[in-house]
């Protein structure tokens, strides 16, 4: 019994938000459908509609909340500056917050799916019972115009016209952001949720037709029914009820996210740059991945380690923005920024032949942020584990630079980094880097400040990388890179050039085919990274990590201590860890708070 009700106990803990907002959720529509089932201004309207009227009301409320709510993790600007502010106050409270911001809003969104669904579903029965129960002697509270009125025709009003285009939208933005279609047709995620502006107008319409009447009531008479009425009203003055339409509340839902939202978005235009950002040079690394130097856009950018910035070619998409995570930061005297650039998608395919084309310093990009992440807590704390796989080392790069230049700091004092990788020549990427740190760190006495470990995937590690496109005679251009990993590009005569085609709203899908064969200098086979820096020879491992032991070994090391685990990389790593620190608290006394990255 103890044992069943522990389990239940840590059930609870860890749902704590989803139950609460299933209550809260439950609660407004219980407490609606109660308003309007029991009201009396309500008894004329409840005699044509039925039980239709209190799902339709209750779920709206619902509705309201949700789109209210769901606006909330979008504000970048307001979430960036709320972050400044608390961090210093109540760090926990809002370092939460941008860790379970995605999560929040896919919560958020699911369930304004689903009310909406019901609140359309109620709507149509409203529709067919304002037809069906036609009130002769009230004609003021009638939908329709005469009894069995054909329920399309009332739907073709402006309430129905805009129930069905919030309906229609909703059910698009839910289809697309599922996992499946938005890995394979992110385009059509990307452009569905461009639709929220006209959801908003439609959903600021749609209450506001009155179809919906309540009864006017004196003071004194609120609580009578008509029999009630009918014994002190004088037989000889007939009772007549009087309606007006039910007064939309959505705007007082709306009112203070939506301006935040509008505020937020305003922000974030003026402060793009708009004309100072170049790409000063493309390099290209191992495992297909582009390391770009952007220059500063104005004085006042100034990001933080473990902040990102989102990123927009004009010449590939007038629509999408992706996120990249700055890699090394700007200073007063180095007014530039680097990020990292994995080619994999339509998008990055496109840019990537873009460079190619016209080179780096003829593609014209903008660029928004710095935004907060979760990630920034690295830097403030005084134990950070650190894993990442593949590209996701993005957020821990900024931390050795910070360590290379100020091996004595006194945040974080000391650093765990795991780094997946599936070849060993993308250890490289850091490998230079890491040798200079360790070497730093050695020279100021501080060798247990940072322990890194690589784990190499690959079991043979002779692969080059390889065509994807098997057609070879389809191949549009060649990538060549020296030794100094610097692209140059060899392009096909008959190769059509992008100069002659116009900025699409989105990546042109003709270049979703297009690929790049990728050809090196360097002889990759048999590749071994302990001959060029010894240093990091004796930390690479072969396989993936035997969780058991690593957590083993910061139980052992750092026993009863409550510690974060900092993770970016794919969706079954970060499931894993989750699940391995809960597991972890659980069974000692060394506690664990997993964070991992996910842009929002």
């Amino acid at each position: 019994m103890t044992r069943y009700l522990c389990n239940c106990f840590v059930f609870v803990r860890r749902r704590v938000f989803l139950i609460s907002w299933i209550s809260l959720v439950l609660y407004i529509f219980y407490d609606t459908f109660n308003y309007y089932y029991k009201d009396r201004r309500f008894y004329h309207l409840r005699s044509i509609l039925g039980s239709g009227l209190c799902i339709s009301r209750g779920t709206a409320n619902v509705l309201n909340l949700c789109c209210a709510l769901v606006l909330l993790p979008l504000c970048k600007k307001l979430n960036q500056l709320l972050y400044r502010l608390l961090s210093k106050l109540w760090p926990g409270l809002f370092f939460f917050w941008l860790e379970r911001a995605k999560s929040f809003h896919m919560t958020v969104a699911i369930t304004l799916l689903i009310f909406a669904v019901i609140h359309s579903l109620s709507h149509f029965v409203n529709l067919w019972n304002f037809s069906r129960n036609y009130d002769g002697r009230r004609p003021d509270i009638n939908m329709a115009r005469y009894k069995n009125e054909n329920p399309l025709h009332l739907l073709m009003s402006t309430t129905g016209v805009t129930g069905v285009m919030l309906l229609t939208i909703s059910i698009s933005m839910g289809l697309t952001s599922l996992r499946v279609v938005r890995r394979r047709i992110y385009n059509a995620f990307w452009y569905t949720h461009q639709l929220y502006l006209p959801f908003m107008v439609f959903l600021m319409i749609h209450p506001l037709s009155g179809v919906l009447k309540e009864e006017v009531l004196d003071e004194p008479n609120t609580s009578l029914f008509p029999s009630q009425i009918k014994s002190w009203t004088n037989s000889s003055t007939p009772y007549t009820p009087k309606f007006v339409a039910i007064k939309s509340k959505t705007w007082l839902w709306m009112a203070l996210p939506l301006s935040c939202f509008l505020v937020d978005l305003l922000w974030r235009i003026f402060s793009r740059n708009r004309a100072g950002v170049q790409l000063l040079n493309v390099t290209h690394m191992p495992g297909r991945t582009l390391s770009v130097t952007v220059s500063c856009p104005h004085e006042w950018f100034n990001c933080r380690k473990g902040q990102y910035i989102l990123l927009q070619c004009l010449d590939v998409s007038l629509l999408e923005w992706h996120p990249f995570t700055v890699v090394k930061l700007p200073t007063p005297n180095y007014r530039q920024f680097d990020v990292w650039i994995r080619v994999k998608g339509d998008w990055t395919e496109a840019f990537e032949r873009l460079i190619l084309e016209r080179g780096a310093i003829n593609v014209r990009v903008l660029i928004d942020g710095p935004f907060s992440s979760p990630m920034e807590g690295v830097s403030r704390s005084d134990i950070a584990l650190c894993v990442a796989a593949g590209v996701g080392i993005t957020p821990f790069v900024t931390i050795l630079y910070d360590m290379l230049i100020n091996p004595r700091g006194f945040l974080p004092r000391r650093v765990h980094l795991l780094w997946i990788v599936r070849q060993e020549q993308e250890i490289t990427w850091l490998a230079e880097l890491t040798n200079k740190v360790l070497s730093e760190l050695r020279y100021a006495n501080r060798p247990d400040r940072l322990h890194i470990e690589f784990y190499v995937t690959a079991t043979n590690n002779n692969k080059t990388n390889t065509p994807i496109d098997k057609d070879k005679n389809d191949l549009a251009h060649v990538i060549v890179i020296n030794e100094k990993g610097v692209i140059s590009h060899v392009l096909n005569e008959n190769d059509r050039t992008l100069d002659d085609e116009k900025a699409t709203l989105l990546t042109p899908i003709k270049k979703v085919n297009d690929y790049v064969e990728v050809k090196r200098d360097l002889d990759n086979k048999g590749y071994d990274i302990a001959k060029e820096y010894p240093l990091l020879g004796c930390r690479v491992r072969r396989g993936r990590p035997h969780w058991d032991r690593v957590f083993g070994y910061w139980v052992h090391l750092y026993p009863e201590q409550n510690l974060s685990l900092y993770c970016c990389g794919p969706k079954k790593l970060v499931k894993l860890l989750r699940d391995r620190c809960k597991s972890v608290s659980n069974d000692t006394k060394t506690k664990f708070t997993f964070i991992h990255e996910a842009f929002s």
